[in-house]
């Protein structure tokens, strides 16, 4: 799996990417309204362990504006964190920014990710599904590898993704 994404940014500078994709057979309306459901997000991120709306309607697709807050596995020993979707086409492209939560439930001032899942019509009634993750990195935060830019450790995901939209998860 380390073909997955072949990094363009060398290794000491403050931005991290990664990027995965994946064919879903369902049309590509349904992959977006399944993926942009804030809900769904525990069901296949392999860092999230559970979502609170804060802004917008739960069991839905994310509108413009809307806010969540992710909370994120122990074992990560990360700060949950509050993404706000900062670009809408509905059936095509979504885009969040996320913010670390401080100790006193305030969003940290600056914006450490950018994350944009798009769909793309195949033509046959299945659709390719891409994540791109972005992660800017503070002068606090390790240079080495992080789990959430970790193509290998996301793809698994994208795979659950699939199998809730597809009905073949168990």
């Amino acid at each position: 799996m380390s073909d997955l994404y072949v990094p363009q940014i060398p290794d000491h500078l403050n931005i991290r990417f990664v990027e995965n994709r994946i064919v879903v057979e369902r049309p590509a309306q349904d992959v977006y309204d399944w993926a942009t459901t804030w809900s769904n997000l525990p069901k296949w991120l392999p860092f999230a362990s559970g979502t609170e709306v804060r802004r917008g309607t739960e069991g839905v697709p994310a509108e413009l504006g809307d806010v969540l807050l992710e909370y994120i596995f122990p074992e990560l020993n990360e700060k949950p964190k509050e993404y706000t979707v900062v670009a809408r086409v509905p059936g095509k492209l979504w885009t969040v920014v996320g913010r670390d939560m401080l100790d006193d439930d305030v969003p940290a001032p600056a914006m450490h990710a950018i994350a944009t899942f798009t769909t793309f019509d195949l033509g046959d009634g299945t659709t390719l599904f891409c994540r791109l993750f972005e992660r800017l990195l503070l002068d606090t935060d390790s240079r080495g590898p992080h789990p959430v830019v970790d193509p290998a450790r996301i793809q698994p995901g994208l795979e659950l993704l699939k199998a809730h939209i597809e009905g073949t998860a168990g």
